[in-house]
């Protein structure tokens, strides 16, 4: 007993203990007792690092799926936009032709011209501002989040009757091409002929057409 140097307070217990402990089937169960926390006590080591790594499998796989969840929102998000983006593409051409990004001048011209002859009037003269033929492109120029209009300054004098010059202001309202009147002004034409022969009147018009830059 002295061997162990139990502290005085715990010798007691001990003491009460040891006739117990020195009973063969006491010393039996024991055994057995310990045997099993023993082998249950190595047995949590050993497969302590195979329940971690199933954990962390099963953290890996719920992790997983939530990444592939959200891949499949994405994706779906990115084909619902690309079938949008098809269905509206006429109407984009057509808005891409309405505000072009390049002034196009000579179109212009050519329009108002036609225009003129369907109505069957007489464009007696047609001033465009100088603009560029062609501009640079917008990813070399500014950012394309960035959009700017420039305005392209027209004036054109047209003669004809009432109708006509009536017809001509409906097409050019209907034109495709967005053009702006900033001013018209009637007048006695002055196309030469007599005023028996013809109650022609003088248009005279400030418009305004633009592009993206």
């Amino acid at each position: 007993m002295d061997k162990f140097s139990l502290p005085q307070e715990y010798r007691k217990y001990y003491r009460s203990l040891e006739p117990m402990l020195k009973k063969p089937k006491t010393k039996q169960y024991s055994t057995v007792i310990f045997f099993f926390l023993t082998v249950a006590l190595f047995g949590w080591f050993a497969i302590k690092p195979t329940i971690q790594t199933i954990l962390y499998l099963q953290r890996e796989i719920v992790d997983k799926k939530a990444v592939n969840t959200q891949m499949d929102d994405k994706i779906n998000a990115l084909i619902e936009a690309q079938a949008i983006l098809e269905n509206i593409q006429p109407q984009l051409e057509v808005i891409s032709y309405t505000i072009p990004t390049n002034p196009q001048a000579v179109d212009i011209a050519r329009q108002l011209k036609n225009l003129a002859e369907v109505s069957q009037a007489s464009l007696s003269a047609i001033q465009i501002a100088s603009v560029p033929i062609l501009i640079a492109t917008p990813s070399a120029a500014i950012p394309s989040s960035i959009v700017k209009h420039t305005a392209i300054p027209i004036t054109l004098s047209i003669d004809g009757s009432y109708n006509t010059l009536a017809s001509f202001m409906s097409g050019l309202l209907a034109m495709q091409r967005i053009i702006t009147i900033d001013s018209l002004s009637f007048s006695p034409s002055k196309s030469g002929l007599p005023q028996a022969r013809t109650n022609e009147i003088r248009l005279q018009l400030k418009l305004t057409g633009y592009y993206k830059n």
